[in-house]
């Protein structure tokens, strides 16, 4: 078994890690841009998390996962967006929310790299940064937003970010965004997104407190 697989009452699946991934990338039917990526960066095999969420992902579940920094959750959630997103289409389709700015751009950079063969710009977004540049990315249609709440909130308030077209939604570090105090901000965000019929949510923690479930059923 590869995985604790729990339904959840509001239509979540818990996903828990316990053994060894034992596929390999050539197993994925990957879209020919993606699997070169992960050729280019060097990615021989998923990790355990990765092969864990892949499936369920493309299938469109929403999930929430337990996964601990530093087990390739990254590239877990960027794999299928990469896979899923239309890089045709201007206009944000996925946001990630990350407690920290250092968070924010390091999801940022990960998930250039593996859309790094297709016509996709991701913006990173957050506080303490000149915020022109972010609204011009935005305008130009960067398709990705990896960013903190307080600063993607304030976008989406000033009208130079529109959710109208979001298709994907992850959490990560969920805990640590809690522990921060961003629940308001992340709820006010969801508020003005496409239903959860309409996107899939994704939500990333180190634990899962009852906190987090209650954003989940949000």
């Amino acid at each position: 078994m590869r995985a604790k697989l729990e339904p959840t009452p509001k239509g979540f699946t818990t996903i828990d890690p316990l053994t060894e991934a034992e596929t390999s990338f050539d197993e994925w039917d990957l879209a020919e841009p993606v699997r070169r990526a992960l050729s280019d960066m060097g990615y021989e095999r998923p990790t355990l998390v990765q092969s864990s969420v892949f499936g369920h992902l493309t299938k469109g579940q929403d999930l929430m996962v337990q996964s601990k920094t530093g087990s390739g959750k990254t590239a877990a959630f960027g794999i299928p967006i990469a896979q899923i997103l239309s890089d045709e289409k201007k206009g944000v389709q996925a946001i990630i929310l990350a407690p920290t700015r250092e968070l924010a751009l390091q999801v940022a950079r990960e998930i250039e790299k593996l859309c790094q063969h297709m016509d996709v710009s991701v913006c990173p977004i957050y506080g303490g940064a000149p915020i022109n540049p972010q609204i011009k990315a935005l305008a130009d249609g960067a398709q990705i937003v990896a960013g903190t709440p307080g600063r993607v909130l304030d976008h989406i308030r000033r009208g130079t970010m529109d959710t109208s077209g979001i298709r994907m939604f992850v959490l990560d570090e969920c805990d640590e965004m809690l522990s921060m105090g961003f629940q308001e901000e992340i709820e006010n965000i969801l508020k003005t997104m496409p239903s959860k019929e309409q996107r899939q949510t994704l939500l990333f923690s180190a634990t899962i407190p009852t906190a987090i479930e209650r954003i989940g059923s949000r």
